[in-house]
């Protein structure tokens, strides 16, 4: 259909006419200069002249054409091929012509969809991979990536084409229901059971105190062993050499062998520590990579005190007293206000939950928090006086209209960088229910970072939900929010753990109780522990007498690994301070100093870190295609062998999902646009003049 529209009103069209029809008139028929001879053509001069101003003064109208524009548009197919280092040993040695045949079952498939290539892995990346070197499979991020760019049933099938593995990330079976959309799985990968002997999962506490004593339990699996002998033994770290702290036989007694081993031994000295737990090999094992796995635990030098201290009692208070109590480095107290109030100088941290209270004079408590420099993490929501509150902090500043709350989200502020925290925890909690907070406007200040912001009906905004950073050496938090023990709930009933919210609150504490380092000449290097395939980086903090931060002299770095191959850098001034990114660095354990002469002292600092080979790739070598199976089986799609790739085109035209659209577009236009309309008016004019030229009248 095609319309024609006017901004203005339409008698302005009769307006046009009778300004044209007057033009024509006087220029015509008013005057009695006409040659007789030619005294006929007046009539058709008259028209060109009405049809020229009339178009002029019909294109000040701003007149519209409107037309609908029906097209029809392929279905959208996906076509995401595992790029993980497992799947490539196996297409390597079972069919090497694989990837040139998926490349041309994607071009075939053009002909009759919209097909849009990813490979994931590590990463995900939109095109079909040209090696298979990915050290890790994280299938959810590919599902997750999927669901918000197609988002709004945009999408008629996936192809998925993995061995089943993943080693990061949450189970994709359940991320395949939000697409919607048929998944049809190609599975790769080879599921016989080899024979094999491996270390599963580790679980250990990242941080423990001197005295106390460090539990590392390891789920041992043999496959295909029944009848041989291993050892489990625990290997201290330093300086590139293994000592030799605990070991215990295994005997594997099955060919389906599982086996949770535990060791406890003492954590004596605080620093950062570096252990190795070796599983001894045995023959005809297929590999021995998976013998092994490093982990790193920080030792501090004593048990950290923390008051929780609350206006009345409230459903977060129990989440958080569960969370910290999870950890048996926290000593929890907990207080409701006007209860007696025990020496706050021996706490490392202050919880202060729904404080200040409206009509309480809190003054006098802050103030002795403060000159005291204990560090304090304010939880403000409904029943927080937050015009009292502005005046405690500096982080954030709350303006208020009520109380009253809305719902919002959490939005995972990525270039925070007061401290690190796992890769998957943002995309984990964006399935966490909403938390209520109070309405009004809250702005982050600039003596903070804010952690996380607030999405406020799928509305992201850039309201601090949670902040963090350091006045005047003492550190501090604000979070505004009710809701908590749901996120806690929420962590369990999606994950079987609390590990996402009990991580974050650790993290929190850590950062706020953590005891203040007062080294004149620091470098940090950003985790203790390295993949083999992410960049190590440095940062150097230089203080003068006054600790202000300078960095006027030369920084130089010396790497050195286990194997005595050293590295030489020099670090670069970044703002007040200097950095390094040393790049990817060989497997191994490094020791770094790093030096300068400032005010002509000689300072050094020293540190070290592990770079560790990725071994999630190879920990479990057999194909889960049942978990493939079960995908396609839900979302009514198809599971084929790797050798079944002709059959997929025939399976596709099946589909319901996977049929041509008519999709009609409204175009709209201006006449003033249309070269048509222009050359009109150029031919009318033109013809006029030339008219009156040739019979003499000018």
């Amino acid at each position: 259909m095609q319309h024609l529209f006017l901004e203005f009103s339409s008698w302005y069209v009769i307006l046009c006419i009778l300004a044209a029809l007057t033009a024509a008139s006087l220029l015509y028929f008013r005057t009695k200069e006409f040659p007789e001879t030619y005294k006929t053509w007046k009539y058709g001069l008259a028209f060109l002249r009405f049809l020229t101003v009339f178009l002029i003064a019909f294109l000040l109208l701003s007149p519209l054409w409107r037309r609908n524009i029906t097209k029809t548009q392929k279905p959208v197919l996906v076509i995401a091929q595992d790029a993980s280092s497992s799947v490539g040993d196996f297409l390597k040695k079972k069919y090497p012509s694989y990837l040139s045949e998926i490349n041309e079952l994607v071009e075939d498939l053009k002909k009759d969809y919209q097909v849009e290539s990813f490979s994931f892995g590590e990463s995900v990346r939109n095109e079909l991979p040209g090696s298979f070197e990915d050290r890790v499979t994280n299938m959810s991020e590919l599902l997750d990536n999927l669901s918000s760019r197609y988002a709004g049933n945009t999408l008629g099938g996936l192809i998925l084409a993995s061995d089943g593995l993943y080693n990061q990330g949450s189970n994709p079976f359940y991320l395949a229901s939000n697409l919607a959309t048929p998944v049809y799985t190609v599975g790769l990968g080879d599921t016989a059971v080899k024979k094999d002997l491996y270390i599963n999962r580790l679980y250990h506490n990242q941080i423990v105190y001197a005295g106390d004593e460090l539990e590392v339990q390891a789920d041992l699996i043999a496959k295909n062993l029944s009848g041989k002998n291993t050892k489990l033994s625990l290997y201290e770290i330093n300086g590139g050499k293994g000592v030799l702290l605990k070991a215990e036989d295994c005997k594997i007694d099955k060919s389906d062998y599982f086996k949770t081993v535990s060791m406890n031994i003492p954590a004596a000295k605080p620093g950062t520590r570096y252990f190795r737990l070796v599983s001894s090999s045995i023959e005809g094992e297929v590999t021995t990579i998976n013998n092994s796995r490093d982990f790193v635990v920080t030792v501090l030098d004593g048990r950290q005190k923390i008051l929780l201290l609350a206006q009345a009692p409230h459903p977060d208070l129990g989440a958080l007293r569960q969370s910290l109590n999870a950890n048996k480095n926290y000593e929890v107290k907990s207080l409701l206000l006007g209860d007696p109030l025990p020496d706050i100088n021996e706490f490392d941290l202050i919880i202060l939950h729904q404080l200040p209270a409206p009509g309480r004079n809190f003054e006098p408590l802050f103030k002795q928090i403060k000159d005291l420099g204990i560090a304090h993490w304010w939880i403000a929501g409904s029943q927080t006086d937050f015009k009292a509150l502005n005046t405690f902090q500096d982080l954030i500043t709350i303006n208020m209209a009520n109380n009253l709350g809305t719902e919002c989200e959490a939005i995972w502020n990525r270039n925070f960088n007061l401290f690190q925290w796992e890769q998957e925890w943002p995309q984990k909690m964006a399935r966490f229910p909403p938390l209520q907070v109070p309405f009004g406007d809250i702005n982050g200040g600039k003596l903070g970072q804010t952690l996380l912001f607030q999405r406020i009906k799928n509305l992201s905004t850039a309201y601090p939900l949670l902040s963090l950073g350091e006045v005047g050496q003492v550190r501090s938090a604000v979070f505004v929010g009710d809701g908590l023990w749901k996120w806690r709930l929420s962590d369990f009933q999606l994950h079987e753990n609390h590990e996402v919210f009990d991580g974050l609150t650790g993290k929190i504490v850590q950062y706020l109780s953590v005891k203040r380092d007062t080294r004149k000449f620091r470098i940090f290097v950003n985790k203790p522990v390295f993949d083999e395939n992410e960049a190590v980086s440095f940062v150097g903090e230089l203080y003068n007498a006054s600790y202000e931060l300078t960095n006027s002299p030369e920084v130089s770095l010396s790497l050195k690994n286990n194997e005595g191959k050293k590295y030489d850098f020099s670090m670069s001034r970044e703002g007040k301070g200097y950095q390094l990114n040393a790049g990817i660095l060989p497997v191994g354990n490094y020791v770094f100093t790093a030096k300068t002469t400032y005010n002509g002292k000689e300072m050094t600092a020293e540190g070290q870190f592990t770079v560790k080979a990725l071994q999630l790739e190879f920990i479990n070598l057999t194909a889960d295609h049942n978990i493939l199976k079960a995908m396609s089986t839900e979302s009514n799609g198809q599971f084929f062998e790797y050798k079944e790739l002709n059959q997929i085109k025939e399976a596709l035209k099946k589909s319901v999902t996977l049929k041509p659209l008519l999709v009609t577009e409204k175009k709209t236009q201006t006449l003033l646009s249309m070269p048509f309309l222009l050359i009109l008016l150029m031919v009318s004019l033109s013809l006029e003049w030339g008219i009156r030229r040739f019979i003499g009248i000018y």
